[in-house]
């Protein structure tokens, strides 16, 4: 191999990490729920949106508040597909 076109690793270190934010670091998982809900939006026979959100926040462990709070101010594709379905 050339010398120069080796892949450089990024090296992150401890105090990195711990810098990220709580709702940064959180974020990821609150867009794994939103797919989950979509996905349980599109179910043939679908339980009531307040019910689906709290079941897969719940078998997550994620906090249900801050992401409610998420979906507030991220949510309008989730809020798309339920109106679609009459929610």
């Amino acid at each position: 191999m050339p010398k120069g076109t080796g892949r450089s690793a990024k090296v992150v270190t401890l105090e990195q990490q711990a810098s990220v934010p709580q709702e940064v670091e959180a974020s990821p998982l609150f867009g794994v729920a939103m797919l989950k809900i979509a996905m349980e939006l599109k179910k043939a026979d679908p339980r009531p949106l307040d019910e689906l959100v709290t079941g897969v926040l719940s078998r997550m462990k994620l906090p249900e508040s801050e992401f409610r709070a998420f979906l507030e101010s991220n949510g309008g594709l989730l809020r798309t597909i339920a109106a679609k379905r009459g929610y």
